[in-house]
């Protein structure tokens, strides 16, 4: 028996053979997520009065604080004595973040970042890592076994999201009354739609789409076996999604934020 392949690794965090411009993506991506987690603690607790605008009668809502759950009257939620400083997002935004801090495609991210673990192929890790070893999805990483629980969850705020979005079609005030579309419906609309191919794209959902099946021959199975062909498809791009609408929550939020200041104005596209 022979000792098996030696990978070009050299020891050393950081470390490699690689010649290529390895570090670009692993530090790329960790910027990004900095920059997302910094603006989204100043917009909930430096930031949070502006949450949307008005446009002739109709709401258009930044997707950070989607849904407003504290103007539901729902179980009385709307009479709820809070304290100041709770606003929509922090009471719905851990769902979200959730479904996207278990998410596959995002333990990849995070992993090699953050972690190092490792920074990228056949580059080396910390020494502490080697220590400590692959443990799985135990310890602190044990959280990521949520979630499946998670996407369910994102489902209903993504329907919701879609709900907000009808809040921008009806115009009651103004010269354009009636049912119609504004560039805030558009900017609503797009986020949804990249929320909603980064969910159909989850591979919890395939495999709850067709998982745990050994052959798919009854009617039923042969109808999850197309669904689970149409999501391994979608699911190759989940990179994609995940990053595309992650950028435009943001892109989304800064379009309500410069409404409201005044720097951009939204008009009625059309009404009838």
């Amino acid at each position: 028996m022979g000792e098996g392949i030696k990978l070009p690794v050299l020891n050393g965090l950081g470390r490699t053979n690689r010649i290529d411009n390895w570090l670009k993506q692993p530090l790329s991506m960790g910027i990004a997520l900095t920059v997302t987690l910094i603006y989204t603690a100043a917009r909930l607790f430096l930031y949070p009065d502006t949450i949307h605008y008005e446009l002739n009668g109709a709401t258009v809502m930044s997707p950070i604080f989607s849904p407003n759950v504290l103007e539901w009257s729902l179980f009385g939620l709307n009479e709820w004595d809070h304290p100041g400083w709770v606003n929509a997002a922090i009471l719905v935004l851990w769902i979200p973040f959730g479904f996207r801090g278990t998410c596959y495609y995002m333990r990849r991210v995070y992993y090699r970042t953050f972690f190092a673990s490792p920074v990228a192929c056949w580059v080396d890790e910390p020494e502490i890592n080697k220590k400590l070893g692959y443990k799985g999805e135990k310890r602190l990483f044990i959280f990521n076994n949520l979630h499946r629980y998670f996407l369910y969850a994102a489902m209903v705020i993504l329907a919701i999201k879609w709900w907000d979005v009808t809040h921008t079609l009806h115009f009651t005030e103004g010269a354009a009354q009636g049912w119609g579309v504004c560039i805030g419906t558009l900017v609503m609309g797009f986020e949804a739609f990249l929320l909603t191919m980064y969910v159909t794209s989850c591979h919890a959902l395939r495999h709850l789409a067709g998982g745990v099946l050994d052959r798919w021959t009854s009617p039923i199975s042969r109808l999850r076996g197309k669904l689970f062909g149409r999501i391994s498809a979608l699911n190759r791009s989940h990179g994609f999604w995940f990053w595309t609408s992650l950028m435009f929550v943001f892109l989304g939020d800064l379009w309500v934020l410069a409404v409201d200041a005044g720097v951009l104005s939204d008009m009625v596209l059309f009404a009838f």
